[in-house]
Parts: structure tokens; C-alpha cells; sequence
């Protein structure tokens, strides 16, 4: 008879998600996952596979994570325009409390060296410039967005510069810089 986990597999993907967060892919090591995670490693390599397998897991976490922030922020309001910029300043918010975040880090570490982690970052960036060309477009048809903007383009600038925001704080710490980075993006997206 197999014998049950004594562990929460999710609240120990939190775990490792954290560290992969903080150290980066290529620094974290298996016995820092072992450690941090309190699991021996027969049992981290039979839950979540090796540590690459772990990773995407993880980096898969984080997306959902973020999927769900940007729905709950755009749902914020009915009008489109408003609806972007809600998600705008909850990245801002993300960033400002998080100081850190796993899917920009993957961008800048994995994402030409590993194709798994790269199709996973592609495939969230184009479900968040759907996202934003679905409002663009909502807000051209209401006539609240020039009607002559490439939405799609836009969206895909919006989308890269979330990732800004981030970059912005977790180079300078500065909430007050990071604030004006999201706001002049912000501003991409008047009428």
C-alpha cells in the first residue's frame, strides 16, 4: 500500500516558487529546495520531478497567480479604459510589495536558453495582450479610444511594459520612480 504525503504539495510549491523568486533559476540549488521546502529529496523528486520539472511547476503557480490578479483588477470596471489601467496599477501594487517578480526574472534568465520556460512566458504574454486588445478594442467601439490605434500593437507595449514596472523597482527601490514609470504607461492609453 503506497503511503500518503505528509505534506501540502501546494503550500510547499509556494515554497519553492519563493525561492526560485528570490535566488533565480541557476542559483537555486536541489539541497536549497530541499532545505527551504523541509522535504526530504525522495519526496520532492516523487511529488514535483527534478528541479527543472519543479521550476515550471512553480513558474505555472505564479502565471496563475497573476492571471488571477489581472482578471479580479480588470473586472474592477466596466469601462475598458479604466479596466487597463486597474491592471496597470495592481502590477504597480505587486511590485511595490513583492519587490521581486518570477515571470520577469524567467524573461531575463530562461527565456532564450530554455524552450519549455519560453513557450510558458509566450503563452501568458499573449493571453495578457488578449487581454488588453479586447479592452483597446471595446474602448474604440464606445468610442472612448482613437479609432485609428493599432490595438494590438499597443497591446503587446502594454504587456512589455508591466514587466517595466518591475524592472524599475527591483533596480532602483524607488516607489516614487516606479509610480511615474506606471503612470507615463498609463498614459499610452488616452484617447
Amino acid at each position: 500500500m503506497p503511503r500518503n504525503k505528509d505534506f501540502d504539495y501546494d503550500d510547499k510549491l509556494k515554497t519553492a516558487r519563493d525561492i526560485f523568486w528570490k535566488k533565480g533559476y541557476n542559483a537555486t540549488t536541489m539541497n536549497d529546495l530541499v532545505d527551504t521546502m523541509q522535504i526530504n529529496r525522495s519526496s520532492l523528486y516523487l511529488a514535483y520531478g527534478n528541479k527543472h520539472d519543479l521550476f515550471l511547476k512553480s513558474l505555472s503557480n505564479y502565471i496563475q497567480k497573476k492571471d488571477k490578479q489581472y482578471t479580479q483588477a480588470a473586472k474592477k470596471s466596466e469601462e475598458p479604459l479604466e479596466a487597463i489601467r486597474n491592471v496597470i496599477y495592481s502590477v504597480f501594487e505587486s511590485a511595490l510589495q513583492d519587490n521581486n517578480c518570477l515571470f520577469t526574472n524567467s524573461v531575463f534568465e530562461l527565456a532564450l536558453t530554455d524552450k519549455e520556460v519560453s513557450e510558458i512566458l509566450q503563452k501568458q504574454t499573449l493571453k495578457a495582450v488578449a487581454l488588453f486588445d479586447n479592452l483597446l478594442k471595446q474602448a474604440q467601439a464606445e468610442g472612448s479610444f482613437a479609432a485609428d490605434k493599432n490595438t494590438l500593437a499597443l497591446a503587446h507595449f502594454l504587456v512589455s511594459g508591466l514587466v517595466s514596472i518591475y524592472n524599475t523597482h527591483i533596480l532602483f527601490n524607488d516607489a516614487k520612480l516606479t509610480k511615474q514609470t506606471t503612470e507615463i504607461l498609463m498614459g499610452t492609453i488616452r484617447m
